[in-house]
């Protein structure tokens, strides 16, 4: 008889574990080590929280509110780990982007929101962000970083941790500075976190594909915090073999989304405010100070911390406080302000021109002076014929000093400075660097700013310079 029992347990018990694939074969990941304990986690996080909120606009509609949280208390629901003290909020700005805090404060865009298809897709950008709560990625960071700078390795405090590393919330701060092996966590953690909410996985990787395909100045934060798009179908396909076949019956569309997507498209929307306009009332009061004397704003002057910009075909670093404004065959890179009656007043221009047939020189003629090399000759010849394109729309456009001979990305380049009428009134100064790309195009590069400012933009357009990286077949 109590062999029968015995056998009998083993039986419903061995039975259990083949019916609860989910629980049993899902991939096991536990935090880094972190000298920071949850608590703390969520201490850092509420201070994050109320500086981000103190520059950020949050959407106040009581129908959206109400809706970002429901759907995000469902998901937190199944989150593991920690149980953290999740709230979840609309920023009202048309970029694309979502970001968590530690603690589990987790923002989304109202451009992200009006992005998604549906609620499936929304839900797998919040779960997303709920991995890298779950994981401590955050603190984890700063964690890190603390070592580096203090070899005491006892638990710091919050504040101490945060007055040390100069932390606040900003775009490229360390709290969201995530590594790829942190996006992959993310990703496996949101994998398992829509399946057990009823969600099928993969309109998570629908959305970040979704997102990839609208690159634009209104996408770039997204993929600063959210690298390696590529692999994320494969992780979900991944941990859903472990997992086990999706339910008969999933989540399917929500009304209420779309109710929600309707009433944020009603209201305005206000962008994130530059890097450096959060940085203090000083810096606020001194920008204030810097009006033009030809009646237009001054933007403030270029921030030291950079972002990615990764395009087709080149990628660089730009000032944190910049936009990027894509053409069909150029960029823009701008502050708030740089921008003059649709002219740039401030920031850098990035393009390609096709230059004739190498027979061709232009009257500036900068190849005849001196340079032996074939390559050297072809630019000057190719930047030679761009001058004169510049010149029918900037008749007023002199070269002050030419041929400043340098490398981009391992391939000659030449620099000269030039002077033009500034949209601002009074002249301005461009840098303008070219270099010969290996498909026969010019890439060009001019930074503009008016005279009496160009010493302070210039080490921003070198920075920009020095970090192009050209893409694939165009090296």
């Amino acid at each position: 008889m109590q062999t029968r029992v015995k056998n009998g347990a083993l039986f419903i018990a061995v039975m259990c574990l083949l019916m609860l694939p989910a629980l049993a074969d899902r991939t096991v990941l536990r935090p880094a080590t972190n000298l920071f304990s949850p608590q703390q986690d969520i201490e850092m996080g509420r201070q994050l929280a109320d500086d981000a909120e103190r520059t950020l606009s949050i959407v106040d509609q009581p129908n959206s509110a109400a809706y970002i949280d429901a759907l995000g208390k469902q998901l937190s629901a199944h989150a593991p780990g920690d149980k953290f003290p999740y709230t979840f909020k609309i920023v009202n700005d048309n970029k694309i982007d979502s970001f968590a805090l530690p603690g589990g404060f987790i923002y989304v865009t109202k451009g992200l929101v009006e992005t998604a298809q549906n609620e499936q897709q929304l839900a797998g950008a919040i779960a997303h962000e709920l991995g890298h709560v779950v994981m401590r990625h955050g603190t984890a960071e700063v964690s890190q970083a603390y070592g580096q700078a203090n070899t005491n390795r006892r638990r710091p405090t919050v504040n101490d941790a945060m007055s040390r590393l100069n932390i606040r919330f900003e775009p490229d701060s360390v709290v969201m500075r995530y590594t790829r092996e942190e996006e992959r966590q993310a990703d496996v953690i949101a994998t398992q976190i829509m399946y057990d909410t009823g969600f099928d996985p993969n309109y998570m990787t629908q959305m970040f594909q979704r997102v990839s395909n609208q690159r634009s100045s209104l996408t770039s934060d997204f993929f600063n915090n959210h690298p390696d798009v590529a692999q994320r179908n494969t992780r979900v396909r991944a941990e859903l073999q472990k997992i086990g076949p999706l339910p008969q019956k999933v989540r399917g569309d929500s009304g209420d989304f779309h109710s929600v997507q309707d009433k944020l498209t009603a209201i305005a929307s206000n962008s994130f405010p530059s890097t450096d306009s959060r940085v203090s009332r000083d810096s606020r009061d001194s920008r204030d100070s810097r009006d033009s004397r030809y009646g237009v704003t001054r933007p403030d002057w270029p921030s030291n911390r950079t972002l990615a910009y990764r395009g087709r075909d080149v990628d660089f670093r730009y000032p944190d406080n910049w936009r990027v404004y894509e053409e069909s065959n150029a960029i823009s890179l701008a502050p708030d302000n740089g921008m003059v009656s649709g002219q740039l007043a401030y920031g850098m221009r990035v393009a390609t021109f096709e230059p004739q047939d190498s027979r061709y020189y232009g009257r500036n003629s900068f190849s005849t002076q001196g340079r032996s090399t074939t390559a050297t000759t072809s630019l000057s010849r190719a930047t030679d014929q761009l001058l004169d394109e510049l010149r029918q729309s900037n008749p007023g456009l002199t070269v002050v000093r030419s041929n400043d001979r340098r490398t981009i990305d391992g391939r000659p380049a030449m620099a000269l400075e030039l002077t033009n009428n500034s949209p601002v009134g009074g002249s301005e100064t461009n840098w303008l660097v070219t270099v010969l790309r290996s498909d026969g195009l010019l890439q060009y590069f001019v930074g503009v700013a008016p005279q009496q400012d160009f010493n302070r933009y210039q080490p921003a357009f070198e920075q920009i310079v020095s970090s192009v990286q050209f893409v694939g077949s165009y090296r």
